[in-house]
């Protein structure tokens, strides 16, 4: 067990360390660890503290809200600072459901309620991850902007804040109140944090994270550069007010569009423990699909008189806490990067991390994508680095963060040569992914079998990558077709296979040349080709002679086939080996024509002319199956919502999909809907 010595001295070091994080954080706008790194801190010290109430001192980070301004921290043409008249408090934090189920205990007694009172009325509403910002309005009339600063002190940012697209210059009132001062989230949507990281030179370096973005923007000293950055403000709360009374979280967002503001996106009232822990686990699992990025849920207790019963502390108040998310970004070191080759030949470089954890999953691998996106973030082997994952994507490092730098660090360069067969590399004209070109890489050969026997291609059953690598290992399959010459002694003799295994798979192989032509071309791992390119190109071109013999612009000239997928087709089937591999298979007896044909366009099929996109989970049927019914009765289906699009088939999780739809009034149904109007439209007696 630590002495208290010890622990007394534990606490300097944490308030000491957590300052300079505050400092680099909200001054500086380059934080050296992730949120959940500085949430743990901070919480080490509210501990130790608890136990030392007299160590605790008016200066300590538990104490204070950010940064403080001091006037020897900058040069003379910062910003200038703002006292606020009240001040702009911070919220404690709940690092899941059980400490916020612990909250609402500590505000019932606060409110002294019985066991058997009902739960006070609370409102829910999203934690925005981007930057406070006061905005003040006097007679209406937009009059001052400021950053939080340290709760007390603040910067003032007006020229920048009236840049700002979604705040008023004039409240959009005839009777406004003499002085609100209005709090809220200052933003960057994803889509222009990513267009605004594009636009970056390495010389200015990237972004970690749209709030880091958003802190940046806020406080430039010259607002031009603030006006080509597209921030955007949600209020969520009111400082000093006089002539008007928004006492309560339903009155102020009520208020705020009619004053011009963005409506508030998300609010709920609830009065139970459970109903509060299902809006979690729902806002939580559709995350991923907001346009913004959010940290948590701000709960708050609804009403002024309330308020004032329970009070606040120092640093933050009793009536509101934010329970926040698992982090999405961490830091780590970057050991090594290292480049795997595709089955196109794609060589495309993956980081090797210290393994953390993010969001709940130990990370060790992140993508990098291509030579130039390293180059662009400037990373080198050793840096510290942000990692961060959203959702079940490939995790990915965000940047380096330079200023922990030691000089350890080493540049890294891309490979000239394929690490898989040592031939030298190349980079298609106009493209940033280098390939290898060598048609024997054993590493394409066994990406292109694997792609060839996958599912969703000619589904060969028993034939998994660990079979697979055994028979490019033992140079027994070079290309598909080989599949097709293999015997069952051949097989049975590789290791870990029996006799009849080994005729099951030559079982198998035999079914699949009776494979749908469409599922054949698309075996053939052509690039751009996926599985509903490949039924488009059948559509037209019903046996691969006169597709060999058709031109780009012929291909071009099918529906949804774009000038990049056809000179893809021309150029895969100009290649020699190409042609010796689709020989190959014809010898070998693969259906190489589709059966039938071409489906004639059925004018009064109950989906013809419609063009149908399929989002979230639905309850009886697979995507797939889903897929498959709307094709079959006249539907085309494509991927994004357009305003082209006739009909939205919504599941559950439908997400942004879906809020686009509403937004360009395309009809949204569910899959109870579809098959009702499909059963109805097919029915001969229509009944």
């Amino acid at each position: 067990m630590s002495s208290e010595k010890d622990d007394l001295r534990r606490i300097r070091a944490l308030s000491a360390q957590l300052h300079q994080h505050n400092f680099r954080y909200y001054i500086l706008d380059d934080p050296q660890i992730s949120d959940a790194k500085y949430d743990r801190l901070l919480r080490d010290l509210q501990a130790l503290e608890q136990r030392y109430p007299d160590a605790v001192h008016a200066e300590s980070p538990t104490q204070k809200v950010g940064a403080e301004w001091r006037p020897e921290d900058f040069v003379a043409d910062r910003l200038p600072p703002v006292q606020h008249g009240v001040p702009m408090l911070s919220l404690e934090n709940a690092m899941g459901t059980d400490d916020a189920v612990k909250w609402i205990d500590r505000v019932r007694r606060g409110l002294e309620l019985e066991d058997g009172d009902a739960n006070p009325p609370l409102t829910i509403e999203y934690k925005f991850d981007g930057v406070a910002v006061s905005i003040l309005y006097e007679d209406g009339v937009l009059v001052r902007g400021a950053t939080r600063g340290d709760g007390l002190t603040g910067e003032e940012v007006t020229g920048n804040v009236r840049t700002i697209r979604s705040v008023p210059q004039q409240l959009d009132d005839q009777h406004p109140p003499a002085r609100i001062e209005l709090r809220g989230e200052a933003i960057l949507k994803h889509a222009d944090f990513d267009a605004l990281n594009q636009s970056r030179s390495a010389e200015e370096g990237l972004f970690a994270n749209p709030r880091n973005a958003a802190a940046g923007t806020l406080r430039q000293l010259d607002p031009r550069i603030s006006a080509k950055r597209p921030l955007d403000v949600f209020i969520y709360g009111v400082g000093d007010q006089q002539g008007i009374d928004l006492s309560s979280q339903q009155q102020l967002v009520d208020r705020l569009p009619r004053w011009g503001f963005l409506a508030s996106p998300f609010l709920r009232s609830v009065n139970s423990t459970e109903q509060l822990l299902e809006i979690y686990q729902e806002v939580l699992d559709s995350r991923e699909d907001l346009p913004f990025d959010i940290d948590g849920l701000v709960i708050k207790v609804e009403g002024a008189k309330l308020r004032e019963q329970l009070g606040v502390r120092a640093r933050s108040p009793r009536w509101a806490i934010a329970l926040k998310f698992p982090p999405r970004q961490e830091t780590t070191r970057l050991l090594d990067i290292q480049v795997q080759v595709g089955r196109t030949g794609a060589l495309t470089p993956v980081a090797h991390l210290e393994p953390v954890v993010v969001g709940g999953v130990t990370v060790s691998r992140a993508g990098l994508h291509n030579p130039k996106e390293i180059d662009r973030k400037g990373l080198k082997i050793g840096d510290q680095v942000v990692v961060q994952r959203a959702g079940d994507v490939i995790p990915q490092v965000v940047k380096p963060i330079e200023s922990l730098r030691d000089g350890t660090e080493k540049e890294y360069h891309f490979p000239e040569q394929c690490p898989a067969c040592f031939q030298r590399v190349w980079c298609p004209e106009g493209e940033v992914i280098p390939h290898c070109q060598n048609l024997q890489c054993p590493a394409q050969v066994r990406g292109r079998i694997e792609h060839f026997a996958s599912r969703r291609a000619l589904d060969i059953d028993g034939l998994g990558e660990k079979l697979i690598d055994q028979l490019v290992t033992e140079g027994l399959v070079k290309t598909p077709s080989d599949l097709y010459r293999l015997d069952v002694d051949a097989v049975a003799a590789l290791e870990r296979m029996a006799q009849k295994s080994a005729e099951n798979l030559i079982a198998a192989l035999e079914q699949t040349k009776e494979r749908p032509f469409a599922r054949l071309l698309h075996a053939l791992g052509i690039r751009h080709v996926g599985e509903r390119v490949a039924e488009l190109i059948v559509e037209h071109y019903r046996d691969i002679d006169s597709l060999l013999a058709a031109d780009a612009d012929q291909i071009e000239a099918i529906d949804e086939v774009g000038p990049a997928i056809a000179a893809s087709l021309v150029d895969f089937f100009s290649r020699e080996p190409v042609l010796q591999e689709i020989e190959a298979l014809r010898q070998a007896g693969v259906q190489l024509k589709a059966q039938g044909p071409a489906r004639p366009l059925d004018e009064n099929a109950p989906l013809a002319n419609m063009t149908v996109v399929i989002t979230g989970i639905l309850p009886n049927l697979s995507r797939d199956q889903a897929k498959d019914l709307v094709s079959r009765n006249g539907g085309k289906i494509t991927s994004s919502v357009s305003k082209n699009t006739s009909l939205l088939v919504a599941g559950e999780k439908a997400g942004s999909k879906r809020e686009k739809a509403e937004k360009l009034g395309v009809e949204v149904i569910d899959e109870a809907e579809l098959i009702r109007r499909i059963d109805e439209s097919t029915d001969p007696s229509g009944s």
